[in-house]
């Protein structure tokens, strides 16, 4: 064989060798990339769909801990109004989600809320949010707020996109809202899995303690938990 064809030979050799080294190292990298972007896909999943750790009062009567914050929002409410988070602002509120379709969980929470307002602090803001806003539109709201003796200036039933509304409620509020799989509804509109829990956000819009909606000293709870605020 000539010097010639031995030096191409060997140059063969060398390139195939760099290729195999570099599609080793191009294929471990991926397998790298995909499993920590799987892990942190994961975790995402696993926190969004975490209830919130209650954070009530104490013995020891200090402030409640902070949870999380609140981001602007641009939201409708029943009105057809345009809602957002200033409006908000420097008003202690409570928050829950709700579909107005829904055949259980969700007339037992309105109900209980609008039974609990006489014993809570007129200043006292509610936000109710749709997980279901295709269906609950502003008009469709009204009518269920009128249902429940809704008072407009100081309960607040939100509805709007669908990404603005989970990434209030899943994202800040850390509430639970996802699509129930077709086989497990048990009616027609039996379409969600959402959190039953009431949320605590003080004026400057942090997520400050969350109350079981069941409850049986659910206005007291709450009661205790406003004490706690720092002014």
């Amino acid at each position: 064989m000539s010097r010639q064809r031995l030096l191409k030979t060997d140059i063969l050799k060398s390139n195939f060798k760099d290729f195999v080294q570099w599609s080793l190292f191009g294929f471990l990298a991926t397998l790298i990339a995909i499993f920590f972007l799987g892990r942190e896909n994961q975790k995402e999943r696993t926190l969004s769909n975490q209830p919130i750790i209650k954070s009530l009062p104490n013995e020891s009567g200090s402030d409640l801990q902070f949870i999380s914050q609140v981001r602007p929002f641009t939201l409708t409410n029943q009105l057809g109004e345009t809602f957002t988070l200033d409006k908000l602002i420097g008003k202690t509120w409570i928050s829950n989600i709700i579909f107005t379709r829904c055949p259980t969980v969700c007339p037992k929470i309105t109900q209980t809320i609008a039974g609990l307002l006489p014993d809570l602090p007129k200043s006292l803001n509610l936000v109710t949010l749709t997980t279901d806003p295709s269906h609950d539109t502003p008009e469709v709201l009204k009518k269920f707020a009128q249902l429940n003796h809704a008072e407009t200036n100081r309960w607040h039933f939100l509805t709007g996109d669908k990404p603005s509304l989970m990434r209030l409620a899943v994202d800040d509020l850390k509430m639970v809202s996802q699509p129930k799989p077709k086989a497990h509804q048990e009616s027609p509109n039996d379409l969600f899995i959402h959190s039953s829990l009431l949320i605590l956000v003080d004026k400057n819009g942090q997520v400050r303690a969350s109350f079981e909606s069941d409850a049986p000293n659910l206005a007291e709870q709450i009661n205790q938990a406003l004490t706690q605020l720092t002014p």
